[in-house]
Formats: C-alpha cells, structure tokens, sequence
C-alpha cells in the first residue's frame, strides 16, 4: 500500500535535445562562399538561436548556432573582398586593353561592319554632303587659281592640297574625316585641262559603304558646276542620270 506520508508521484523533466535547425546551420556555413547556402546558413543560425533562447532550456546548440553565424558571415564576407579586388583588376585590364593600339584597330574593324542605326545615319549623310561641297570648293579653287587650269583627278591629290589657307593639321583633319566616313569619295571622268579636245572638269561622287549604312542611304554627285545631286537607293550612275538637287 502507498504510505500516507508518500506525496505524488513526479514525472522526470525531459532531457534536453540538440537543435536540428542549428546543426543544419553549421553544415551550411561551410559552404557559405556559395552565396544561397551563405544566405540560408545565416537564416537558419538566426532562426535556431532564437529557438534555443525561447525553449527555457528545452533546445540546445546555441554554440553550433553561433559557430555557423560567425563562418557564415565571414566567408561571405572575404568572398565579398575578393569579388572587389577582381572587378577592379578586370576592370584595369579592360581599360589596357582599350588603349592597346592592335585592340583598337580590331575594335575600329568591328565597328566599321556594323550598321548605323537611323539617327547616325542621318548625320553621316549631312557631313558626306559637306565633305563633297569642301571637295567641289577645293577643285574650284585649284581651277581658278591654276594656270593650266588643272582639276584633281585622285581624291589623294585632292585631300593633299585642301583649300588656300588651310594649316598642314587641318589638311590632315580633313583627310581623316573622309577616310573615318562611312562613305566612299571617288574622282571619275576627270580632264584637269591637259586634254584639249575635252573640256577640263571632273565626276565627283560619294556613295555609301556597305554595311556600315543601312540600305536607302543618300547616293551624292557633282561635277565641275558645283552643283550636287542627290538619290536614295541607288547607285552613283543613277545620282548622275535622275539624282536631284541635294537640299
């Protein structure tokens, strides 16, 4: 019989347990580098170690939760640094490399096959109709000045003459304009005054490279009377046969 004395029976308090949540953080931490198993081991730590302090004891493996916070964090953190550093050098390098001159003739190449788009275009063909009206003044200048009253024959000739008063480096701007031009200059049917069964003049016409602009390009033409021509679609021999004025 149960003494009177003898008071209830106690059931035993249960045995503490080890976090799962935390030890899962742990395993994650190792692994932090990697930014989503950085980020969930952060989480679950955070999450784990809020558990264990609510459980009155019940949880334990607040140590493993903080163990995978501070792993966590710092790889995160040195895989942050490292990323900087190999931004900046790549970004160095990239910057040597545009200044490489071979880098850049290879980046100019590339740019010459791709087409302009509308706006690029349309001003690629206003300076084109302002480097053929240079051009015409140019011609006239020699004609009028020359006492045989020569015409340029060869645009070489005639971006190595440029107009009366230029410098030698706006001569050479000059030239460099119509060379970086995305359209082609040529002198054709040209007498420059030696032949005296025709009479002295020339062709000038300046066509659109292929594919640098896009097709329906202005096609411009001129001859000794300054006047300059224009047709879209075409060729320089339609600019000379039903070209209009340019405007």
């Amino acid at each position: 019989m149960e003494s009177a004395n003898e008071g209830p029976l106690l059931s035993p308090s249960p045995a503490p347990s080890r976090s799962g949540m935390a030890r899962a953080a742990l395993g994650l931490s190792l692994a932090a580098f990697v930014l989503p198993l950085g980020i969930a081991a952060i989480v679950l730590g955070h999450i784990a170690e809020s558990r264990i302090e609510s459980s009155g004891g019940l949880l334990q493996g607040k140590e493993s939760a903080r163990a995978a916070l501070w792993i966590a964090y710092i790889q995160l953190a040195l895989v942050s640094l490292v990323a900087v550093v190999l931004w900046g050098l790549v970004g160095s390098t990239a910057a040597g490399f545009r200044r490489d001159a071979l880098v850049q003739m290879v980046l100019r190449e590339h740019d010459q096959q791709r087409t302009l788009d509308p706006e690029s275009a349309q001003q690629a063909e206003a300076t084109a109709k302002s480097l053929v009206y240079q051009m015409i003044a140019i011609e006239d200048e020699l004609h009028r000045y020359s006492e045989e009253e020569l015409y340029a024959c060869h645009i070489e000739q005639l971006l190595a003459t440029g107009m009366k008063g230029m410098s030698e480096a706006e001569v050479r701007g000059f030239a460099t304009r119509v060379a970086d031009s995305p359209y082609l200059f040529e002198i054709s049917r040209c007498n420059p005054g030696t032949d005296r069964v025709r009479e002295p003049g020339y062709i000038l016409t300046a066509v659109p490279r292929s594919p640098r602009m896009p097709e329906g390009s202005a096609v411009f033409c001129s001859d000794q009377t300054g006047m300059i021509l224009q047709v879209r679609g075409g060729t320089s021999a339609d600019c000379l046969k039903s070209g209009q004025p340019a405007p």
